[in-house]
């Protein structure tokens, strides 16, 4: 199984998600605080994880202590091996600017409310082993 890290505050949408993640073949890990992540903690230094620690990250972009945009910024800035296109924010709405930064550092958007369509169809696009 791949495993599938969704950080979501909300916990039904974060239970929802998991288990059509899960039906879809994916391990998923739920978290609802993305400060767990290991480029917040490691305060000043780069990321420790030599291998990426999953397959592939959805996170909210409306999280309460980092917004999920930040999150992925500060990924890139202290070189998390995740594959960059293999994380995808979930947003309700995206500024211009913001939209062009998460095109920018590379990651894919879902618009929220998450349609399973839109879940799936991300996740198969990425079956290849070269993304």
């Amino acid at each position: 199984m791949r495993n599938l890290l969704i950080v979501e505050h909300e916990d039904s949408v974060r239970d929802d998600l998991g288990l059509y993640t899960k039906e879809l073949g994916y391990k998923p890990i739920l978290i609802s605080d993305p400060l767990v992540c290991n480029a917040v903690k490691s305060v000043g230094q780069q990321c420790h994880t030599k291998k990426p620690c999953v397959e592939f990250l959805l996170i909210d972009n409306d999280c309460p202590a980092i917004d999920g945009l930040s999150l992925i910024e500060l990924q890139a800035e202290k070189g998390c091996t995740v594959n960059k296109q293999r994380k995808a924010l979930m947003a309700s709405t995206l500024t211009d600017k913001e939209h062009k930064k998460a095109t920018t550092l590379g990651c894919h958007v879902i618009l929220k409310p998450v349609t399973y369509k839109a879940l799936e169809s991300w996740l198969k696009g990425l079956e290849s082993p070269a993304v």
